[in-house]
Parts: structure tokens; C-alpha cells; sequence
């Protein structure tokens, strides 16, 4: 049995398209078995119709010769009444003629076995009345037409009165028969559905094959099962973009960073994404690296890939990584280089100052060598004065040193605005308030460098519930088209890098956006004036407090 299974198995088409294809084939051969049965069927009305009428018309004509009438109005005679029947039978070519008394009972026909018997009636010889229909005579379907024979003698002065009955009878062909009767419209009118039935089948098999890239069923459901697990193992947001601007994929990440509904696989981008920059980004039809976009406080880096087949286009695929807490590292990270940048160029000055002392002093210019480990001494204790006076917190003034001597090698002084007042911090806010400073001022240094005599200031102020930071440069300014998205784009003029572009500033607004403050650009009298703003938490971010991070 179990090799018959399998023999029969095989035979069954195991491609998608030929499986639609065998079935499609079978459905149209129901529906023109179907067709057929109709067609005869109504072919069996027609001939019900027309030989009806004809039938009862042999009837009626039989029932009103005088032969017939005179026989049932006295005693009727079999032998005077068969050649009349039987004339009629040929020539009408019926098969069946019975004549009936008015008991009801057959007195002659052309089946020698009816006579005597019951007539088989539809309606009553007394009713007088003419009938047409279907009949079954001895398990036998006919159609026939019963006519009421009326007569009176001439040697009778009664009116005329019903004295019998005539009924003409005749079976209807087999199946087969009429099925044969109607086979040539029939043939015709099946072969064009069967052919284009056939030619349709065809076609949508191979548009079937077509639409599913040659893949069969098994294959289709492992290809979305491989897809499903591969979406839910990737830890970055993959989110799926149609031509048309519709989410066709999205995995858990990417409804956890975006806060996706439930369900916003077919639906427009603008309905399930609330962030009106990612909702572009997402609908755009470019490839695009590493745009940093900030979201409620998190730094998102994303990426966009157009996704073609045979040169049509299908969509965008767009990855998104949360890199909040690696470019907060990257911005530390740079902060400690620009130190080590100081130190090292420091160490270099510091040696050469050292052989010129060493110099003058081999010349017993002891003067001189006293005067220049002064001016040394001066000018390193006005930048620390100036910056230790206005800043308490150690790591921000440390970070202006650096900064300050930094911008001095490049021909950009860097100073603090007289209002400049910060205490000290908790580690926390520290860290974050030197992110924010250390990469407003580099940027404006940035935006100075192509200005000789360049001037970049920071004013650093603060109250029980708020830290302001403004950073003025002399450069060019922010041209008007870029102020509404130098922030929510991660805008930067620099070409791209490894970490992507306009990092620093994205990283500003999200500790901004994190410390439920703010950050803002605009144009001023000779360059930018970016303003950033972070909340204070009363008793915890000062100089007393011990908290690491907001809640």
C-alpha cells in the first residue's frame, strides 16, 4: 500500500504552477460536464415543447374522425377501431395511440397489451377535457396529448356528450440519444471553453511561477521562516520601505526604537511613524550611510539601501542602531585626545623653552633666563586663572584649558565670557555638560578655522534648576536653509567618516533632549551662536550630590 501511495505520489505535480494548473483543469472539467448536462437538459424541454403540441394535435384529430366517435358511442369494435389507429400511427409516426371508453378503460391501441386495461390518465374521461405532458407508463417516461372524443348519433336527439377518450403517446429518447441530438452546438460551444479554459489555466500557471520567483510552496514557507528568524535575531531595527511609501517589514528592534504599533506592516510610513525626520528618511529612494537622527534623547544612526529585482525597483531597506552611549564614548574619547594633543605639544614647547633657558644660562644671561621663566609662568597661570575663577567643576575647566590651548595652535583664540559661573558637579552632569561644551566649541572652531584672527567665546551660566551654555564664533554662520535641521539630521559641512556625519552635534541634542533641556542655532552679528541648555536636579546634580545619571 504503501509503494502504491508513494508510485501515485509521485505522479502528482509537485510544482505551485502545475499543481494550479491540474487543478484549474479539473474545475473545467466540472464546469463543462456541467455545461453538458444542462445543454441537455434543455434539450429535453425543447423536446418536451414541441412534441407535446404536436401530439395532442394527432390526438384531437384522431378524437373528431367519425369512425372513432360512432365506435364509443355504441359497442365499440376492436377490429373496426385498430386500422384507424394503426393509419394514424403511420402516419403520424407516433408510437403509441390508445382509445379509451368513457370508463377509462383502453378499447384499442397499437400495444395489443393495453387493451382491456386501466388507461393511465392525467385527467378523467369525464372531465372532457384536452391534456398535454409527461406520462410515466410503465416505469417508462413518455409525452403524449389525451384529446376528449364528443359525439352524438344523428338518429339521437340528445346534445353531444363526451363518449371516450384519445391519447397519443411517445417515449422520450435516452440520454445518449439526446445528448447525440445536441453534440454539435454542444461540441462546438465545449471545445472554445475547453481551449480557452485550457489557454487560461496555462497562463495564470506560468504567472503564478512568475509572481513567486520559481519558488515552490515548501520553499516559500522556509524562505519566511528563515526571513522571521532572521529579523527577530538582528539586534539593529530593520524596517522595510514599499515604492509607494508603505512598511512591508519591521522587526522587534524597530518597533522598540520607534515605537511602531502593532501591526504596521501595509500601512503608510507618516501613519506609523510618529518622528517626522525618520518618517522622510524612511520614504526617500537614495542609498544613504551612517545619518545620525535623535529621538528622545537617543542617538540613532541610520542606514538605507534601495532593494531592486531585475532592475525594478522594490522599496528601501533602512537599519537603525541606537549609538547614544558609543558616541558619548567617541565624544570623551576625543576629549581626552585633544588633552593628550595639548600635553604632547606642551612637551614639546616645555623642551625647547628648557634649551634656551639651558642656552642663556651657559651665557650667563641670567636676566634674560629669569625673565623668560616668567613670561612662562604668566601666561600659563592667566589660563588657568581665567578659566579655574569662572569654572569649579575640574573637568569642564580642564577641558577649557585644553580646548583654549588648542584653538591657540590653530590661530583661534578661545576665551570665557565675564558672566561665565559653574560650580561644581556631580560626575553625571560633569561628564555631560563637558560632552556638550567640548563639542560646541569645537565646532565653532571648526566653522573659524578658514578666518584669520578668528575669536570663539563661551559663556558657561547657571540657577537651581538650569545650566545655559553659549557659544559664539566669527565664522561664516549657519546658512538659513540648514538652522531648521542642523540638529534633527545630524548635519554637519564635513565630509563623511567612520563614525558618520555631524556626530558631535546630534550627541549635543541628545544630552539636551536626556537632561529634558534644549539646543538651538542661529546667526549672530559676525558667525553662529549655538545655545545649549541642561535641567538641574535640585540637591543631586551640584556640588553635594552623588547621582550618576538622571532618572
Amino acid at each position: 500500500m504503501w509503494s502504491l501511495w508513494s508510485s501515485q505520489h509521485r505522479r502528482w505535480p509537485r510544482t505551485l504552477a502545475g499543481q494550479f494548473l491540474l487543478l484549474q483543469l479539473v474545475v473545467l472539467a466540472l464546469v463543462l460536464a456541467l455545461v453538458a448536462a444542462i445543454t441537455v437538459q434543455q434539450s429535453t424541454q425543447d423536446f418536451r415543447a414541441s412534441r407535446s403540441t404536436r401530439l395532442l394535435a394527432v390526438a384531437e384529430n384522431l378524437a373528431g374522425t367519425a369512425v372513432i366517435g360512432s365506435q364509443l358511442y355504441g359497442t365499440p369494435d376492436r377490429y373496426v377501431l385498430d386500422p384507424a389507429i394503426v393509419r394514424t400511427s403511420s402516419d403520424t409516426g407516433v408510437r403509441l395511440v390508445q382509445v379509451i371508453d368513457r370508463n377509462g378503460r383502453v378499447v384499442a391501441s397499437t400495444d395489443p397489451r393495453d387493451v382491456r386495461s386501466p388507461a393511465t390518465l392525467k385527467s378523467p374521461v369525464s372531465a372532457g377535457r384536452s391534456w398535454s405532458g409527461d406520462l410515466d407508463l410503465r416505469s417508462r417516461e413518455m409525452v403524449g396529448g389525451q384529446a376528449p372524443v364528443i359525439y352524438n348519433s344523428p338518429y339521437d336527439a340528445a346534445p353531444e356528450r363526451t363518449v371516450g377518450a384519445v391519447l397519443v403517446l411517445e417515449e422520450y429518447p435516452s440520454w445518449w440519444d439526446r445528448l447525440a441530438n445536441a453534440a454539435p452546438d454542444l461540441l462546438l460551444y465545449l471545445g472554445i471553453a475547453a481551449a480557452l479554459g485550457a489557454i487560461g489555466a496555462y497562463l495564470l500557471s506560468r504567472l503564478i511561477r512568475r509572481q513567486t520567483r520559481g519558488l515552490e510552496p515548501a520553499e516559500i514557507a522556509g524562505l519566511a521562516d528563515h526571513q522571521e528568524a532572521l529579523l527577530k535575531g538582528i539586534h539593529e531595527g530593520v524596517v522595510g520601505v514599499s515604492p509607494a511609501g508603505q512598511v512591508t517589514l519591521a522587526n522587534s528592534s524597530a518597533h522598540e526604537l520607534l515605537h511602531l504599533p502593532d501591526d504596521p506592516v501595509g500601512r503608510d510610513v507618516a501613519d506609523v511613524v510618529s518622528h517626522r525626520g525618520i518618517a522622510d528618511f524612511l520614504v526617500a529612494e537614495d542609498d544613504s550611510d551612517s545619518t545620525v537622527i535623535v529621538v528622545e534623547g537617543r542617538a540613532l544612526v541610520l542606514n538605507r539601501r534601495r532593494a531592486a529585482y531585475n532592475g525594478r525597483s522594490v522599496g528601501t531597506v533602512t537599519t537603525f542602531m541606537d549609538r547614544s552611549d558609543l558616541l558619548s564614548m567617541q565624544s570623551q574619547m576625543s576629549a581626552q585626545a585633544s588633552i593628550t594633543d595639548v600635553l604632547r605639544a606642551q612637551t614639546h614647547e616645555f623642551d625647547n623653552r628648557l634649551h634656551t633657558i639651558s642656552g642663556l644660562l651657559q651665557l650667563e644671561e641670567y636676566d634674560e633666563a629669569v625673565a623668560l621663566i616668567d613670561d612662562v609662568s604668566r601666561r600659563r597661570a592667566e589660563i588657568s586663572q581665567s578659566v579655574t575663577h569662572r569654572v569649579h567643576d575640574a573637568r569642564v575647566a580642564a577641558l577649557l584649558i585644553a580646548k583654549t590651548t588648542t584653538a591657540a595652535e590653530s590661530g583661534i583664540a578661545l576665551s570665557l565670557e565675564p558672566e561665565t559661573d559653574l560650580p561644581r558637579l556631580a560626575a553625571g552632569l560633569s561628564a555631560d555638560v563637558g560632552t556638550v561644551v567640548g563639542n560646541l566649541v569645537d565646532n565653532a572652531v571648526d566653522a573659524s578655522r578658514a578666518n584669520r584672527g578668528a575669536e570663539v567665546s563661551a559663556r558657561i551660566t547657571h540657577d537651581e534648576n538650569m545650566i545655559r551654555i553659549r557659544v559664539a564664533d566669527t565664522g561664516a554662520g549657519v546658512a538659513p536653509e540648514d538652522v531648521e535641521r542642523i540638529f534633527e539630521r545630524g548635519w554637519s559641512t564635513k565630509p563623511s567618516g567612520p563614525a558618520g556625519r555631524g556626530v558631535g552635534l546630534a550627541l549635543v541634542q541628545a544630552i539636551c533632549s536626556r537632561r529634558h533641556g534644549d539646543v538651538s542655532v542661529a546667526n549672530g552679528e559676525h558667525g553662529a551662536l549655538l545655545t545649549a541648555t541642561l535641567r538641574v536636579r535640585p540637591g543631586r546634580d551640584l556640588a553635594d550630590a552623588t547621582a550618576e545619571e538622571p532618572a
